[in-house]
């Protein structure tokens, strides 16, 4: 007989890692739905969002909450010399792009195993405690993680339901010839999908570093798992990667709680290939035509 309490347990471990997934794979059905890029580079991006935060939060002792935006903003941002450099050399190019940036993933990782050693490190909680709810525990810190995570997914949405910008970004995403003969900014809305993108993929990356363990190849994770939200959603689909994302985390949860981490991967991917086989645009993409 299943225990109630454990069953909970599941549930809010769900619910924390579908707060992550969400926001890693967000941002790599971004840079699909608008620019047709495939960013196999996205897990090294999380990596050095882990890494930025644990100097901001766990060596310089910047509080939490400015901490975790601060420090996914700052790799955002550093990373616009990769935009310049070799990003916009891919934009429109989706082939060509998973060759391109999965170079451009083994560099970065390489260059993160000279800089700090392939040794992992930890990442200090949020905060520190329990809080306990019916015999459910809930640690804090995953409270705080799930709490800035709903932030930022809110103000995505925000900004491109009703910003200026953000309708621009939406307008590239449906065709960016039309777009940029209306007068929109193509390199410019490139730019800030861009920074966007890299800034969710370096948050979900502290969060997963604080969650589980921070190192130079922490990164192959948080990618393979961007990459089974988005097919289960649909490539290019916002509500898709949604829908992947608490399927996926719920499925991951209750299958590891139950029956081991390793039928956890196996019912992942095997749902994808039957997706793949049955219906390959996700279940809220679209087909291509």
């Amino acid at each position: 007989m299943l225990s109630p309490i454990l069953l909970g347990q599941a549930v809010v471990n769900g619910i924390s890692l579908s707060a992550i997934y969400i926001l890693v794979a967000l941002g790599f059905t971004l840079l699909f739905g608008i620019m047709r890029v495939v960013n196999f580079a996205h897990g090294a991006f999380a990596m050095l969002g882990g890494y930025a935060l644990y100097y901001v939060y766990g060596r310089w002792g910047v509080p939490y909450l400015i901490a975790a935006p601060l420090s996914a903003l700052g790799v955002a941002l550093a990373a616009l010399v990769l935009e310049r450099l070799v990003y916009r050399w891919f934009y429109q190019k989706m082939f060509q792009s998973m060759i391109g940036l999965l170079g451009l993933e083994m560099a970065i990782v390489f260059t993160a195993v000279i800089i700090w050693d392939p040794h992992e490190r930890s990442v200090p909680a949020a905060l520190a405690g329990i809080v306990e709810v019916g015999g459910i525990i809930v640690p804090t810190d995953k409270l705080v993680i799930v709490g800035v995570a709903a932030v930022a997914l809110a103000a995505f949405y925000l900004f491109t339901k009703f910003s200026k910008y953000g309708l621009a970004m939406r307008a590239a995403a449906q065709d960016v010839e039309i777009a940029a003969a209306q007068g929109i900014d193509t390199t410019r809305i490139y730019q800030l999908a861009f920074v966007i993108a890299i800034f969710m993929a370096a948050l979900a990356g502290g969060f997963y570093a604080q969650t589980y363990a921070l190192s130079p190849l922490m990164g192959e994770r948080p990618l393979m798992m961007a990459f089974i939200v988005v097919i289960l959603g649909g490539m290019g689909s916002i509500p898709g990667v949604a829908l992947g994302g608490i399927i996926l985390g719920f499925a991951e949860s209750f299958l590891g709680t139950f029956y081991g981490g390793s039928v956890a991967v196996f019912a992942s991917f095997g749902a994808v290939i039957l997706l793949l086989i049955f219906r390959p645009w996700g279940l809220l993409g679209t087909p291509e035509t």
